[in-house]
């Protein structure tokens, strides 16, 4: 517990540098710029207000942080999104002095800054998931794993193991398949002799499963077998052991379900029609529940729920710090707010945050519960085959 703390502390301190060092860069080239102009006051903004002014931005990044709390392979990505809005002012300011002002120096900068701040996100990988100490496997963080020879991604999370990535590093989310611990049957270390095929079942919205191959070349292997997939991972020497330990751990205090699941049941559970009640757009494209597909319709509706609480803020910001702009923005005059205003906003934030967690929350989390129910079963799943592992010429053993 005091372990992922830290581990989420020093991400978070991470984070924060690194959205704060592009911005404090960015007005730093900004008084340059006006001095190489010859302006005597160079610019009224601080670091502190242009923070203050993303503050939107802020808030989603702080939300996304918190949703994926235990997701530490997102992190990074959130790190990358938090430096963007400083880095691309700093990068145009970089490139608009060196074209108007003749100094070509301000071309190495902007690169730099690209180049810190993504070492900064990298640094986040690092210190949320590595070294892999009894205290994160003890933890609910997820411990990812490279995969010998592949794309893919082996990630240990607290309540089930994940392969993702078959097919793209960029979109991780892409043909992602999982076995929670309550259908894992067995995990050995094997150890490959000849080139061999593994073939995987990745939910295509319909009926049938996308099936997906990957070579697995000589060398060790994870073998999994689960309820509803068997598989067999490449990895490299040193990894196998971690994995184990971690799934060993993770899975020692979960009973695992030895029934199999009737179809009908499958389906209740997974949200999934029968493809005689699917429209003919989801028949034919299959994409209503791919394991990549979000919501994305369910943005603007949160954000157009969110509009009054964001106008409250503002009004409390503008008296906070002050700044004249925010004032005429959000309607305070001479640092005086309407008391019937503040009202109006109050009680429409309450009524418009209900309907955001009737309409949008319990949507999106009733959703991705069934995105990770399909995950893990492709279709309704038969109990797995049992016995030789391919090209390995040893049997499976039991957990």
């Amino acid at each position: 517990m005091i372990e992922a703390f830290a581990r989420r502390t020093a991400g978070l301190v991470l984070v924060t540098l690194g959205a704060v060092i592009p911005v404090v860069a960015y007005t730093r080239l900004d008084a340059w710029d006006a001095e190489l102009a010859g302006q005597a006051d160079p610019s009224s903004t601080g670091p502190g207000e242009i923070l203050l002014s993303g503050v939107g931005i802020w808030l989603i990044i702080g939300t996304g942080l918190w949703w994926h709390r235990h997701r530490t392979t997102m992190w990074p990505i959130w790190a990358r999104w938090a430096a963007f809005p400083g880095l691309f002012l700093a990068v145009f300011t970089c490139l608009s002095i060196a074209e108007k002002r003749n100094a070509p120096v301000a071309l190495a900068i902007g690169p730099g800054l690209i180049a810190v701040s993504w070492a900064l996100s990298e640094a986040v990988r690092l210190v949320m998931t590595r070294p892999v100490t009894d205290g994160l496997i003890a933890s609910r963080l997820e411990i990812p794993f490279r995969v010998r020879g592949l794309k893919a991604r082996l990630c240990v999370q607290h309540d089930r193991l994940v392969l993702d990535s078959l097919t793209s590093r960029r979109k991780r989310s892409r043909d992602a398949i999982a076995v929670p611990w309550q259908a894992l049957r067995s995990i050995e270390l094997v150890d490959v002799e000849q080139e061999t095929v593994c073939r995987v079942l990745v939910f295509s919205g319909l009926p049938e499963a996308n099936a997906r191959e990957f070579d697995v070349t000589p060398g060790p292997a994870l073998h999994i077998v689960g309820t509803a997939r068997e598989l067999l991972v490449p990895v490299t020497h040193g990894v196998e052991r971690a994995v184990l330990r971690a799934v060993e751990a993770r899975s020692a205090d979960v009973e695992v379900d030895e029934g199999e699941l009737a179809e009908d049941e499958w389906r209740r559970k997974s949200g999934v029609r029968r493809t005689n009640a699917l429209t003919r757009t989801q028949r034919h494209a299959g994409v209503h529940y791919r394991t990549d597909y979000r919501p994305y319709r369910l943005i603007p509706v949160a954000g157009f729920l969110v509009m009054p609480l964001v106008a409250l803020s503002g009004m409390a910001l503008a008296l906070a710090t002050g700044s004249t702009e925010w004032q005429e923005q959000f309607y305070v005059v001479d640092g005086v707010v309407n008391p019937w205003n503040v009202a109006i906003l109050a009680v429409t934030s309450i009524g418009f945050l209900y309907v955001l967690h009737r309409l949008v929350v319990k949507s999106f989390l009733s959703f991705m519960e069934g995105q990770n129910y399909i995950e893990a079963y492709p279709e309704p799943p038969a109990r797995a085959k049992t016995g030789t592992v391919p090209g390995s010429g040893k049997r499976k053993k039991k957990r």
